[in-house]
């Protein structure tokens, strides 16, 4: 059984999370909005502590300010000293748990469109490069200039190359397949991680809009 107090004045810390799915009419409570970190003999209450009830249709989005849940915990522990962490708002995702079986073959099929795509360009802007550049009058210069005589293919030059472009680019990003020299970051990791933060930040600008919006009207 869990013993209910309410005169708190030891320090809660308060993480307010960035995005949240809910259901219509769901009870949102404070343990769906923030991760909270208390003493054990209080940290079940705290996480249970009702916040608001979602009040909009599936498809729509609302916001609840870290406010509106610091209101909430000192509603019920008017003595807790919250050091509040994390994000300002947290935008509530209204959506129904439907799963399409259907859709579980559709992802693969648009990664092997997506790979084929790129594999195509990767290739056509190494072969422009190489033109723009005449990289096969290179070789032809290179090879005479060591072998003392001109051949219009030297193979000996443009083999080792060919399979040195593709160990280098192997080495730069640090990715084959599953394999991977080391545990770091490869500059594909980097630029992916930087475009999804960028892109769920707008994301969640644009819905912290549209439910400011829907609520002022």
């Amino acid at each position: 059984m869990i013993k209910v107090t309410n005169k708190i004045k030891k320090d809660l810390f308060l993480k307010v999370k960035r995005e949240v799915i809910a259901k219509p009419k769901q009870q949102l409570l404070l343990r769906h909005l923030a991760d909270v970190v208390a003493d054990d003999d209080i940290q079940q209450q705290i996480e249970e502590i009702k916040v608001k009830k979602v009040n909009k249709d599936t498809g729509q989005s609302m916001i609840i300010t870290a406010l509106e849940i610091i209101q909430a915990i000192k509603r019920k522990f008017p003595e807790a000293k919250i050091n509040h962490l994390g994000e300002a708002d947290v935008v509530i995702d209204i959506k129904e748990n439907i799963k399409n079986e259907n859709s579980s073959s559709q992802p693969k099929l648009y990664i092997v469109l997506v790979g084929i795509l790129l594999f195509l360009g990767s290739g056509m802007a190494i072969m422009n490069f190489h033109a723009d550049v005449d990289m096969s009058k290179v070789h032809q210069q290179i090879y005479q200039l060591i072998m003392g005589e001109k051949k219009r293919n030297p193979l000996l030059l443009q083999i080792p190359y060919s399979i040195g472009v593709a160990c280098g680019m192997f080495i730069f990003f640090n990715n084959f397949f599953n394999y991977k020299l080391d545990d770091d970051p490869n500059p594909l990791d980097v630029e992916m991680y930087l475009y999804e933060d960028k892109v769920n930040r707008f994301s969640l600008h644009q819905k912290a809009q549209k439910a400011k919006k829907e609520k002022e009207d």
